[in-house]
């Protein structure tokens, strides 16, 4: 008996023994998670290093900058779908990443920006543009002569009423006015820079679902991980429950098992309803409804990150940095608005022309025309032009700061990014390690307990270093590719390059294999 139990143990201890994978913590900080990485201290929880920084995509944004000051990130949040799928969704990382394109608030606030600086260019060119317009109406008047002095004339001092018809076609066009240009250019600028924005915002989104889905991919292994911990948990009680029955081994033996069970049980409850919390933040980004039931079928795997040096990457970001782009368009549209106060100097030139008909009515309406031309030249503005142009001279400066500012903080992101990327690649290798060394030392100690070189304390706090490094290996890999989604967002290349740089396999790969 006690032989079929300890070889039923060894079988549910395999049953862990596979290659997990999952993340830090994104959108919110797990207590569990953090508490189950290394602290430096000599606990059997505490046998390999921590992770790097935990990352929140909705943190350090460089673009929209006035969606960065709001208090809750548009990021993460969305406009839901209505439509609730009858059962249970399936959900890929691609699938995630496209709904979020779709749904996401930031997407939302960034089209409709793009209208809104759609409208400012079109205002701007109106002055520029024919003006034509239709007037018709019907009068109904009378007249006193005694405005006019018609009481010395000998005629009437009062004229009618009478009345009359008139149509008229009114055509105006500006000759020749280079401020209304250079606002409309400006204008035409600024335009260009949300385009850029919303590029940048494609990035943002693309990044946020996707460190959102690799929360949840993470979340899933973990309790997937529990669960085969749970399994060996029942195993070894059932054997202490026995070889205590047979007087063989004492009942504090079985006490420990039990209480090794118990907390088994808890930490797979817990992280079950991590899960389902990671997965409702998952539904906030991606336009989701709650109420919609899903199951994701991509999980992690550790992936090298392609070659690249930083020189490389450097070039890349400054040439494909959406938001870079933008601020360089802000730039011009600060410039172009420089010229434009200063052309107020200069003096406008239009014309104007009408034609149309009146009448008493539409059998006796005779036709009338007017053409004329007007120039308009400023000779004394008060001071409002000189005001103008140091007020554009200093919002074209600020432009300026900016810019060069924001090539810093990309060039910051680059390098920060590899740094992050090196430290998570260093980590999943020691983890890696640590994990071969704890079920070696697990496998010792089932060893020493079965030999009675060992109590069943030995073997309990083996199984909990097991089951630490194979959080911590989940959490460093994960880490590793939050930091490799950092770099392609700091090289502006974040939806090109998703699928290079984080690779995923299908669940039910795992499951098959040996």
């Amino acid at each position: 008996m006690e032989g079929e139990h300890s070889s039923m143990y060894l079988s549910s201890r395999r049953i862990i023994s596979f290659r997990v994978v999952g993340p830090l913590v994104l959108l919110a900080v797990a207590a569990y998670s953090s508490h189950a990485q290394s602290s430096g201290s000599t606990s059997p929880l505490s046998n390999t290093i921590t992770t790097p920084r935990p990352f929140d995509p909705a943190l350090n944004t460089t673009s929209p900058s006035s969606f960065a000051t709001q208090s809750q990130n548009p990021f993460l949040g969305s406009v839901p779908d209505k439509t609730v799928v009858p059962g249970v969704l399936s959900l890929t990382l691609q699938d995630a990443v496209q709904r979020a394109l779709q749904s996401n608030l930031g997407m939302v606030d960034s089209r409709h920006t793009d209208a809104e600086a759609r409208a400012a260019r079109i205002r701007a060119l109106a002055p520029l543009l024919p003006h034509l317009s239709l007037d018709a109406a019907q009068h109904y008047e009378t007249f006193d002569e005694n405005v006019v002095g018609g009481q010395f004339l000998g005629i009437p001092n009062r004229i009618g009423p009478f009345g009359y018809q008139a149509a008229e076609l009114h055509l105006s066009q500006s000759l020749f006015n280079w401020s209304a240009r250079d606002q409309a250019e400006a204008a035409s600028q600024q335009r260009g820079a949300t385009l850029a924005s919303m590029g940048d915002a494609r990035e943002i989104v693309v990044l946020a679902a996707a460190s959102a889905y690799l929360q949840v991919a993470s979340s899933a292994a973990r309790v997937h991980a529990a669960e085969a911990q749970l399994e060996t948990a029942k195993a070894f009680d059932e054997i202490m429950s026995d070889r205590v029955r047979r007087e063989v081994s004492p009942e504090l033996d079985a006490i420990r098992a039990r209480v090794a069970l118990e907390t088994s049980a808890l930490r797979l409850r817990l992280l079950k309803a991590r899960l389902e919390k990671d997965k409702l933040a998952l539904t906030r980004i991606i336009g989701l409804p709650l109420e919609q039931q899903f199951d994701i079928c991509d999980e992690q795997v550790y992936s090298p990150r392609p070659p690249l040096t930083v020189e490389a990457a450097l070039e890349t970001a400054l040439s494909h940095r959406s938001d870079l782009k933008a601020e360089a368009a802000r730039e011009s549209a600060a410039a172009e608005l420089v010229r434009a106060k200063k052309s107020e100097r200069l003096p406008t030139v239009g014309a104007t022309a009408s034609w149309g008909a009146i009448g008493i009515n539409p059998g006796t309406m005779n036709g009338n025309y007017d053409v004329g031309a007007t120039l308009h030249i400023p000779i004394l503005t008060g001071g409002q032009i000189k005001a103008d142009i140091v007020e554009a001279d200093a919002t074209l400066e600020r432009r300026r700061a900016e810019y060069e500012d924001l090539k810093a903080r990309v060039a910051f992101d680059v390098r920060n990014a590899f740094l992050d990327v090196d430290a998570a690649d260093d980590s999943v290798g020691v983890s890696q390690r640590n994990v071969e060394l704890s079920h070696r030392g697990l496998k010792q100690a089932q060893d020493r307990f079965q030999v009675g070189l060992a109590t069943n304390y030995e073997v309990i706090q083996a199984q909990e270093a097991v089951a630490a490094s194979e959080e911590n290996l989940i959490a460093s890999i994960n880490a590793h590719n939050l930091a490799k989604l950092e770099l392609i967002r700091a090289l502006g290349i974040a939806e090109p390059s998703l699928t290079e740089y984080v690779k995923t396999q299908k669940i039910s790969d795992r499951q098959i294999r040996p």
